[in-house]
């Protein structure tokens, strides 16, 4: 069947833009709802994806036109009808708005769930639900359920509270909050929203048999235990392990009701999410409740799933309600510990209609079973006393739609561009970060990204200190935009402080120190693995890590790297032919000590614990500068294959933006042309930066003819050093 870009077929706004959106009506600007047909293989069914409680607060952007776009598609492409489903017009404005209705008992909040509104559909999708349902809210999902239809379940982890509002996914599909507090006694409409410290009570565990556990794992290598297609109605069937990326499991009650799809297996090694109020694993293995789970429970169906990681993809449509910034979405639909092919096996169940009432071990309906402990004793109570996770941004309050900013959903206004950019530009990565040192070097006006630790505020709110993480005693100024502070500043938010972060900024001067200004992006740096949670890993795995060279291995072929925080922790590290120059303690005794991050595959090796099938080693960047320093006329005279550290003269782009030409600054004539990784351009391209002509440079790689010239190519390291 010929595949579509639905992304680009959407519907386009029926709304007329202004030359100035800021004098159209508030609220007129997002008012299209969008729907997307299937041109051939009509099945005739259709799926709504739930909006009206959620699924858009913070990087969240799970809309059918932005990042579950591709999950839409691949629908879609199997016949359903796909559409948004925002709530109820009930004033025939054109517009469905959101009003707090906890206590106002006024009838104006349209963006509720009914079931005369979502009857006609056959599967119901909500994910990362924020707000809690009203009674009869939850009738309504109970009722579509009683008519055969199916509801799929999408949450994460305990504390994605995305809006500080102090509700997630878990609390709300539970029926409770994580909190006993008296002001979570809602009253009317809402009932009694207290945890009520029992694995058998709440909405979802009392009418499916199942509760989302209030944990949060972190296991990007893929929950392997995936239990075979005979016992999960085939919805199994062509699965592989399904990566989570900090995520919750759930617990059966009732294994008649429900039953598990995919567990932690045996050989799975998943760890606490690092920023998890409590043990965050809390049993580990099968014990901790299965990841993916179903339940059968009159003739409807639902689905559930820990975690938004695996279903997402990057090209989110809205803006941060909170802030305005552009949202950052995991790209999992595309990862290889996608959940593609058990989303759909999963909707394509919810969507087939089944007599069929219980899992009871009849008619090929296997039972499921029941979780040994359902809810451990850390579910009884909030780790945040009632209150959300962190602070919200100066003046936004996630119960009133008037405080959003403009081009989020449910925003007053927008820029009236609400279609996501098809080619979003890469997020930067430690990789492809220069170090604090490197930036201290770096010309006044050039662009980079930077890796440095948090280490103070600078000037009350505006700024931060950022460190370099090898060398304490380096630290630039960092200016944040307005935008930034309420996440980045320490003074408004102490627990960004000893976090690793990357800014994306331009080289100037702050508070007459040498600064970064005009920050485009700033985010958490994404975490390698000690040696010590790498011997953890199972085999198999593909992993990152980090570490220090401690001796060499095997002669040539191999080193040995210990934990850089505690040395009696070591792994062996099985060095590829082209890497052992550079790499090997043998051939090259002066990476003794280097700290190291090293890609690969977790194995074993000389008959220990070991990584194999390394496919990418990088040295942490440092200014030193070694005596042993070879000139452009040392290398010119070596082989093709030698590790060199080389320092020169930048005299001349090469290639364009592709590499750079390194000078004798003694010998005229003697050259070298330097081919730049792709993470190295945006700071040592001249042709980029044409400031960096005649500045000194030294290089570490290995020589090798780059456009028919003498080079350096595999370059690891490039420091300025004037």
């Amino acid at each position: 069947m010929k595949q579509v870009n639905f992304k680009l077929c959407s519907v386009v706004l029926a709304v007329a833009i202004s030359t100035s959106v800021f004098a159209a009506q508030p609220y007129d600007w997002n008012n299209h709802i969008p729907v997307k047909t299937p041109s051939t293989n009509n099945n005739g069914k259709t799926v709504l994806f739930d909006v009206s409680h959620g699924g858009v607060e913070g990087n969240a952007d799970w809309v059918i036109d932005g990042a579950f776009s591709d999950f839409a598609d691949a629908l879609v492409n199997e016949g359903y009808t796909v559409k948004e489903y925002r709530g109820v017009d009930l004033n025939n404005d054109g517009k469905i708005r959101f009003f707090d209705d906890r206590t106002s008992q006024s009838n104006q909040n349209e963006a509720v769930i009914s079931y005369d509104a979502i009857k006609d559909a056959d599967v119901f999708v909500l994910a990362e639900t924020n707000r809690p349902f009203t009674q009869s809210e939850q009738a309504a999902l109970l009722q579509f359920v009683a008519d055969g239809k199916g509801i799929f379940f999408i949450a994460d982890h305990y504390d994605a509270d995305r809006n500080l509002n102090t509700w997630d996914a878990t609390e709300v599909f539970n029926g409770y909050n994580r909190s006993d507090l008296a002001k979570y006694n809602l009253g009317g409409e809402y009932g009694d929203w207290r945890n009520p410290k029992s694995a058998d009570m709440g909405w979802l565990a009392e009418n499916f048999g199942i509760r989302f556990r209030y944990n949060a794992a972190d296991y990007k290598q893929g929950v392997s235990g995936i239990e075979s297609a005979s016992k999960t109605e085939g919805i199994t069937l062509g699965v592989t392990p399904v990566l989570m990326a900090a995520g919750a499991t759930l617990a059966i009650v009732d294994e008649q009701k429900a039953k598990g799809l995919v567990y932690f297996s045996p050989l799975d090694t998943p760890a606490k999410w690092r920023h998890a109020k409590d043990d965050g694993l809390y049993f580990g293995g099968r014990n901790e409740g299965p990841y993916v789970a179903i339940s059968k429970a009159g003739l409807g169906k639902a689905a559930f799933i820990g975690d938004s990681s695996p279903i997402e993809d990057a090209t989110p449509k809205y803006k941060r309600q909170d802030n305005g910034n552009s949202k950052k979405t995991y790209p999992g639909w595309t990862d290889s510990g996608n959940a593609a092919v058990l989303s759909v096996n999963i909707i394509n169940w919810l969507a087939t209609p089944e007599s069929y009432q219980y899992f009871d071990g009849t008619n090929g309906h296997a039972s499921g079973e029941v979780t040994p402990v359902p809810m451990a004793p850390q579910e009884m109570s909030d780790p945040n006393n009632g209150q959300p996770w962190g602070t919200p941004a100066s003046g936004f309050d996630a119960w009133n739609t008037d405080s959003y900013k403009n081009s989020s959903f449910n925003a007053p206004y927008g820029s009236g561009q609400t279609n996501p950019d098809p080619n979003p530009d890469p997020e930067p990565t430690p990789d492809g970060a220069i170090s604090v040192a490197q930036a201290l070097a770096a010309s006044a006006g050039s662009k980079f990204a930077v890796l440095g630790k948090v280490t103070a505020e600078v000037n009350g709110i505006y700024g931060l200190l950022l460190t370099d993480t090898a060398n304490a005693s380096l630290s630039i100024n960092v200016k944040l935009e307005s935008a930034q502070r309420s996440d980045f500043n320490p003074q408004l938010n102490p627990e960004i402080l000893g976090q690793s972060v990357i800014v994306t900024g331009t080289r100037d001067s702050y508070m007459g120190e040498a600064g970064i200004r005009y920050v485009s992006d700033i985010q958490i740096a994404p975490v390698a693995l000690s040696v010590e949670q790498a011997l953890a890993t199972a085999e198999g795995n593909e992993i990152e890590l980090v570490g220090r060279v401690k001796s060499a291995l095997n002669d040539i072929y191999a080193l040995v790297l210990e934990d850089s925080q505690n040395p009696t922790h070591t792994i062996n590290v099985k060095l590829e032919s082209h890497q052992r120059a550079a790499f090997s303690p043998q051939l090259n005794p002066s990476i003794l000590d280097s700290t190291l991050v090293i890609k690969g595959v977790r194995s074993s090796y000389m008959s220990a614990p070991g990584i194999r099938e390394v496919s990418e080693i990088q040295t942490v960047g440092t200014t030193t500068e070694p005596s042993s320093d070879m000139s452009v006329a040392d290398v010119l005279a070596l082989n093709n294959g030698s590790a060199v550290v080389v320092s020169g003269k930048i005299t001349a782009a090469v290639n364009d933006i592709y590499a750079l030409e390194l000078s004798d600054p003694t010998v005229a004539g003697n050259k070298l042309y330097i081919k730049l990784e792709s993470a190295q351009r945006d700071a040592f391209s001249p042709k980029l930066n044409p400031s960096l002509i005649g500045k000194s440079l030294r290089v570490e790689g290995i020589k090798n003819d780059y456009m028919s010239h003498p080079g350096v190519r595999n370059v690891t390291s490039l420091v300025l050093l004037n």
